[in-house]
C-alpha cells in the first residue's frame, strides 16, 4: 500500500457548498412535497396566506391570515411579530405575540413549521444510505466522493449513533471496488486471535487449527475492510494493522510466504486517537483522510426527514407527524443521534396503535416547558439580569422557563431590556 496524497494535498473545493446564511426551512407542511424548501431570511418580510413565500401555492392555507406575521432579521438575531392573525403564531411550541428570534427556533403558523437555520439547505442527496438535506451531510458526501476512488485509508469520526458504518458503506459503494465490504468490531477481538482473525492461518499452524482459515484481509480482497471502534483495538491489533498499512502485505499464521494485500482500510471511532494508549504512528496512518460526521443536533434540518423515514419503515403504512411531535423532535438533544431517533420513532409508532397521525407521546418532553412558579419582582429581574451580564439564555435556565416567558416577564414589569443592556455596557 503506497503512500497517497492527503486531504490537504487535493484541496477542499469549498465552492461546492454554499456559504452559510440565515434561512427559513419548511420542516412541517400539509403538503409533504414542500418539506425541506428553504428561502433566505430577509431583513424584513411578511408571511401570510397567498404570499407564496416557499413556492406557488405554498401559503394557500385557510388557517393563515393574509398578513399573518412579520419577521425582521439582522446579523444573527431577529424578531417576529404576530400581525393580528386569527389563529396565532408559535415559537418553539409556545404561543407568542412578539418575540426575539434566533438560530434553531421553530416558528409555527397555520399548518406550517419553519426552522430558522444558520447553514444553507442543499438539494437532497442522491439515493443512497444517507438521508438528509443539511450542509453538514452534504460536506460528508463531498468528502466521500473525493476520496472514494483512491486507496487512501479513511478515518470516520463521530459520536455514537451518527451512522459511521453507513458512511463507510457509502464510501465503498462509490469506490468502484469490485470486492466485498467486510466489517469488524475491533473491541471484540482478543490479543490471542488478532493475527488469525485478520490474516488467517494455515492448517496445523497451532493447536486446534485443523483446517486453514483465510482471515478478514483475504475475505475483503478487492473491496473494503471496515474496522469499527478502532479506538478499542488492543496493542497487538494495532501492531498488526500498522504492519499491514506500512508494508501492504500480510502473512497468515503458519505460512512461509507473505501475500499482497488488495484491500482498502476504513476505520471509525468516537474517540480522539491522539490521546491515551493508541499508537501515534497508526493514528497518523489511519487519519490521512478524516471524515467527521456532525451530530444530529448539529443538523436539525434533517430531523423531520429522518423521523418520517423511520416512522414509515416501522409502521409499514402511511403515517403523518403532528406539528407538536415535529417541534418536540427538533428540540430534543438526541445524545444517541440517529440511532436514538430511529428507536424513538419505533416506540412512537407502536404506541400509536395503528393511528395514521403520530402525536407527541408523554415521554418526549415538550420543548422549553415553563413550570408553574411565582413571577419574580421587577427588582429581582433587574438584579438577575445584571448578575448574568445580560445573558438571557442563562437567565431563562436559572428560572426554568423559556426565553419567551422571560421576555414577557420583563415586559409585564415595565422593564426596558434595551436600556438595561445599555447600562451593562457602560
Amino acid at each position: 500500500m503506497s503512500d497517497e496524497p492527503t486531504q490537504a494535498d487535493l484541496g477542499t473545493s469549498a465552492n461546492l457548498v454554499a456559504r452559510p446564511r440565515a434561512v427559513l426551512i419548511v420542516v412541517h407542511h400539509p403538503e409533504a412535497s414542500r418539506l425541506g424548501v428553504a428561502v433566505p431570511l430577509r431583513r424584513e418580510q411578511v408571511l401570510g396566506r397567498g404570499t407564496g413565500t416557499f413556492g406557488p401555492g405554498s401559503m394557500d392555507d385557510a388557517l393563515l391570515s393574509r398578513r399573518h406575521l412579520s419577521l425582521r432579521w439582522s446579523g444573527r438575531k431577529g424578531r417576529l411579530l404576530d400581525l393580528g392573525s386569527l389563529n396565532g403564531v408559535t415559537r418553539n411550541g409556545e404561543r407568542v405575540r412578539e418575540s426575539e428570534l434566533a438560530f434553531g427556533d421553530v416558528v409555527g403558523l397555520g399548518g406550517m413549521l419553519l426552522l430558522v437555520a444558520e447553514r444553507p439547505v442543499v438539494p437532497e442527496s442522491e439515493p443512497g444510505r444517507l438521508l438528509g438535506r443539511s450542509a453538514g451531510l452534504a460536506e460528508v458526501l463531498r468528502q466521500v466522493d473525493l476520496v472514494a476512488p483512491r486507496d487512501t485509508p479513511v478515518l470516520v469520526l463521530g459520536e455514537t449513533g451518527t451512522g459511521k458504518e453507513l458512511v463507510a458503506r457509502e464510501l465503498h459503494d462509490r469506490s468502484g471496488r469490485p470486492g466485498p465490504f467486510v466489517a469488524l468490531n475491533c473491541g471484540a477481538v482478543g490479543d490471542e486471535l488478532v493475527h488469525s482473525e485478520l490474516f488467517g492461518h494455515t492448517r496445523g499452524a497451532f493447536t486446534g487449527a485443523g483446517r486453514p482459515r483465510e482471515g478478514l484481509v483475504r475475505a475483503a480482497a478487492g473491496g473494503t475492510l471496515f474496522l469499527d471502534e478502532i479506538g478499542e483495538a488492543s496493542p497487538s491489533f494495532q501492531v498488526a494493522l500498522l504492519r499491514l498499512l506500512q508494508e501492504g502485505e500480510y502473512r497468515p499464521v503458519g505460512a512461509d510466504r507473505a501475500s499482497k494485500a488488495d484491500v482498502r482500510v476504513v476505520a471509525a471511532t468516537h474517540k480522539n486517537l491522539g490521546t491515551g494508549e493508541f499508537r501515534e504512528d497508526l493514528a497518523a496512518r489511519l487519519g490521512r483522510w478524516p471524515i467527521p460526521i456532525p451530530a444530529l443536533r448539529e443538523r436539525p434540518e434533517d430531523i423531520p426527514l429522518l423521523a418520517r423515514h423511520f416512522a414509515a419503515r416501522h409502521a409499514e403504512r402511511p403515517v403523518t407527524l403532528s406539528r407538536g411531535l415535529v417541534v418536540a423532535l427538533l428540540h430534543h438533544g438526541w445524545p444517541g443521534n440517529v440511532r436514538e431517533l430511529d428507536a424513538a420513532m419505533e416506540r412512537i409508532v407502536v404506541g400509536a396503535e395503528g393511528a395514521e397521525r403520530l402525536r407527541r407521546p408523554p415521554w418526549l418532553a415538550q420543548p422549553q416547558a415553563a413550570p408553574a412558579r411565582e413571577r419574580p419582582s421587577a427588582d429581582e429581574l433587574r438584579r438577575a439580569l445584571m448578575a448574568t451580564r445580560g445573558n438571557m439564555v442563562g437567565l431563562a435556565r436559572r428560572y426554568g422557563v423559556s426565553r419567551n416567558t422571560l421576555y414577557r416577564w420583563f415586559r409585564d414589569q415595565g422593564l426596558d431590556l434595551d436600556a438595561l443592556r445599555a447600562e451593562l455596557r457602560k
